[in-house]
């Protein structure tokens, strides 16, 4: 089993953070070997920005995305740029408050107002973890457990950012 995982948008909307999040639930939680790359333009918001994240139950030889079997699309942008990666068999997780579907595209999409549920929850930066939610339900990669795990690893000593979190990854999974 090997994953390839494009998580994009605009910096500010928390990418790195869930890459983070899935390489820990994979590899120290799930027993798997995970790999991750980030890029980002100078500025610390509203810039494209990008992480690959690959989990595989074999060792990784290199650490890039090359054919992505899940896009999270957070930003029109970080869509526009992967369209033409788009297969078949590509699922593309898009926020519907930010991204308009290409009609002609290929893959599987599964789109909700991310940027808005994130709201409801009290913070517009709970959206992609609630996209990360609805990633890992429809994939099944990562049990919720192990990611709630992770997520507290990750905010260790921060618990307003844990308990929102973890709402925001049982709102992905409910959806």
């Amino acid at each position: 089993m090997k994953k390839e995982i494009v998580l994009s948008g605009v910096g500010g909307q928390g990418l790195i953070s869930t890459g983070e999040i899935i390489g820990q639930a994979a590899s120290i939680f799930e027993g798997l070997n995970a790999t991750m790359t980030a890029s980002y333009g100078s500025e610390t918001r509203g810039t494209f920005t990008k992480t690959d994240v690959i989990v595989s139950d074999q060792q990784i030889g290199y650490p890039n995305v090359e054919v992505p079997d899940l896009i999270l699309c957070l930003a029109q942008v970080a869509y526009d740029k992967y369209l033409p990666s788009f297969r078949d068999d590509t699922l593309i997780v898009y926020d519907t408050d930010e991204v308009k579907k290409a009609d002609s595209s290929k893959g599987q999409h599964i789109g909700y107002p991310f940027r808005s549920m994130g709201i409801e929850l009290g913070n517009i930066q709970a959206a992609n973890t609630i996209a990360l939610g609805v990633m890992m339900k429809h994939t099944g990669l990562l049990s919720k457990e192990n990611i709630l795990f992770a997520i507290a690893s990750r905010f260790a000593g921060k618990e307003k950012a844990i308990a929102m979190n973890s709402r925001a990854l049982e709102k992905g999974f409910e959806l």
